[in-house]
């Protein structure tokens, strides 16, 4: 199980920087895409205004950190805590109440039975074999053996 886990952590740090590489390619590729003179977008007709992206320090490093910082706290903090209380919370009340409801008829029928399970008891103990066969008893016993 520890290699198991071993090569897990290999292969998730291969694909982690597997992913940083292409992310990388892809920024570098968009960057010379934008550089060629000649390239627009239109969305709708309305033609998209890159002048401003095609200059190489458009945008200040303390903006572009900022950005990264706010990404990775949505990314880590937020969204752990959106799936936790929109699908572990509503789960574990379900749970919870549905156990609550087994207890309470395990409870209730435990209490309307209590007649017949106080019956039952009595008849078992009053009918239970007080005899019990010896492990030796079954087998031939050696006094019988010598007897023949």
């Amino acid at each position: 199980m520890k290699n198991a886990f071993k090569w897990l952590l290999i292969a998730g740090a291969v694909m982690a920087m597997l992913a940083l590489w292409s992310g990388f390619a892809l920024w570098h590729g968009v960057q010379e895409f934008l550089m060629e003179p000649g390239v627009s977008f239109s969305i709708n007709g309305e033609s998209i205004d890159i002048e401003g992206l095609r200059e190489w320090g458009a945008a200040p490093w303390y903006e572009v950190l900022f950005g990264m910082l706010v990404a990775g706290l949505v990314v880590c903090l937020v969204l752990p805590l959106v799936l936790v209380f929109s699908i572990g919370l509503p789960i574990l009340l379900t749970v919870l109440i549905l156990g609550g409801l087994a207890v309470g008829l395990l409870s209730l029928g435990g209490l309307l039975f209590s007649p017949l399970i106080v019956v039952a008891l009595l008849l078992w103990l009053v009918f239970r074999n007080k005899r019990r066969a010896s492990p030796g008893a079954t087998q031939g016993s050696p006094s019988n053996a010598s007897r023949t």
